[in-house]
């Protein structure tokens, strides 16, 4: 693979950045988690309302979604190879600025048909934020707590959610089921494209992007270690294909995991189990709460042990929260009341939400895998042909096979499963010093 080919070409991240722009780097790493957050949970909290606004059906806006998840796959790959091409600023602030764009020009539609012509536009910028914020992240990072780190980032995910939950039921309170939800994806949108703009004049370049692409301009580079100008190519090239092949799979397990609570949870709450939407709000921003929590478990217990074992144990949580879902949907034991902390269904959600916690690691755990040059494609790569499967075709498929939504959100033991079997055969190398050549 070219790690350790040359240690006289090497760079030790920590000895080029300084203090204020390994901050700046963490900050901006921090916002697009958090929008990134925002954005893929514009549709899903307010789903009832957007479909009743659009006159269109459940099933209707799950294919929103899905095309939503397929042009994040093509955005994971245009800006994986943008991020290691052009460098990881400007397509960082495009992708930002993109689906800024895209949540602003939704807020205005009436139309389905135009509604889903924008999530497929914001899709694509989507696609390039979680590599591009950990392939950063990772470049700049000291080894020590790097997991514990890129749990707070990923965490920062489920705090979007949540201040998409707060704002957009306020919205919704304050201006009804029809303006409500268009409100707030123009609040959401505007603030997007503000970090976007910002990101432009004061997110610093990675430094070791910088000095690999002088070093390959100057052409004192060892041919083995010289990106071609299709990096999609290479992360399949030099050992890499068996990685890159495990981190589809594990990326896909766990978005399967994910995107079966997030799709379905609230319209399982609502039309269901027939909880109000105040008590909804009260259910997802406990399960948010948790998630987040579990990250940061999750992240800490990845820099005791590794990345992969913090990965399967947060799977094998998945697998008793989606197993014990189905055995009460199977029951018919599905109603939560008022006094929902008494209710088993609510706390196999409480447990279902934690389960995916393996995002936690996911972004340092392939960015310590895969060598400078091609970071942002390979994370990209395999993030988001786990999104565009796991978030985009597996729900639609689920809804169609399942035939309701309690039992559509019961198949999320299918990525839980998967999960916690393909963990252990994933590459592991954490904690390993990051280069500007390797």
């Amino acid at each position: 693979m070219g790690f350790g080919a040359d240690t006289s070409l090497k760079l030790n991240a920590t000895s080029v950045y300084t203090r204020n722009e390994t901050l700046l780097v963490v900050f901006f790493a921090f916002l697009g988690a958090l929008f990134d957050g925002i954005e893929l949970n514009l549709i899903s909290y307010p789903m009832v309302y957007i479909s009743k606004s659009l006159g269109v059906t459940t099933a209707d806006m799950v294919t929103v979604l899905t095309w939503q998840g397929l042009a994040s796959l093509v955005g994971g790959f245009l800006f994986g190879w943008l991020g290691d091409v052009i460098g990881r600023r400007w397509s960082y602030a495009l992708c930002v600025l993109i689906y800024g764009v895209g949540a602003i020009l939704a807020a205005f539609i009436h139309s389905y048909d135009i509604f889903l012509i924008t999530r497929i536009f914001a899709g694509i910028g989507i696609g390039g934020q979680f590599g591009l914020v950990f392939t950063m992240f990772t470049e700049c990072w000291k080894t020590e707590k790097r997991g514990t780190m890129g749990g707070l980032i990923q965490s920062m995910f489920v705090v979007g959610q949540i201040v998409t939950v707060i704002i957009t039921y306020f919205c919704l309170q304050a201006f009804g089921a029809d303006e409500g939800w268009r409100d707030a994806f123009l609040i959401l949108g505007v603030l997007s494209v503000i970090v976007g703009v910002a990101s432009i004049f004061y997110l610093p370049e990675s430094k070791l992007w910088l000095e690999y692409r002088e070093k390959l301009r100057a052409g004192t580079l060892p041919v083995e270690l010289k990106r071609t100008g299709v990096p999609l190519v290479d992360i399949f090239k030099n050992g890499l294909a068996y990685g890159t092949t495990m981190f589809m799979i594990v990326s896909t397990a766990v978005f399967i995991i994910s995107y079966q609570t997030i799709t379905y949870q609230s319209t399982f709450l609502l039309k269901e189990a027939g909880v109000p939407l105040n008590l909804t709000s009260v259910i997802v921003l406990i399960a948010l709460f948790i998630t987040g929590i579990a990250y940061v478990i999750v992240g800490y217990i990845s820099d005791k042990l590794n990345r992969k074992w913090a990965f399967f144990w947060g799977a094998v949580v998945g697998l008793i929260g989606f197993g014990s879902f189905l055995i009460l949907a199977l029951t018919g034991n599905i109603a939560i009341g008022e006094n929902f902390l008494s209710s088993p269904m609510f706390w196999s959600l409480m447990i279902c939400n934690a389960g995916y916690a393996g995002f936690a690691v996911l972004g340092v755990w392939m960015s310590e895998f895969f060598p400078t040059r091609l970071r942002a494609t390979g994370n990209n790569v395999c993030y988001y042909v786990g999104r565009g499967l796991g978030a985009g075709l597996f729900p639609l498929i689920a809804i169609k096979i399942a035939g309701s939504v309690t039992m559509a959100l019961a198949l999320g033991i299918i990525g839980a499963i998967a999960a916690v079997v393909f963990a252990l055969f994933a590459v592991d190398r954490t904690g390993r010093e990051i280069n500007a050549i390797e």
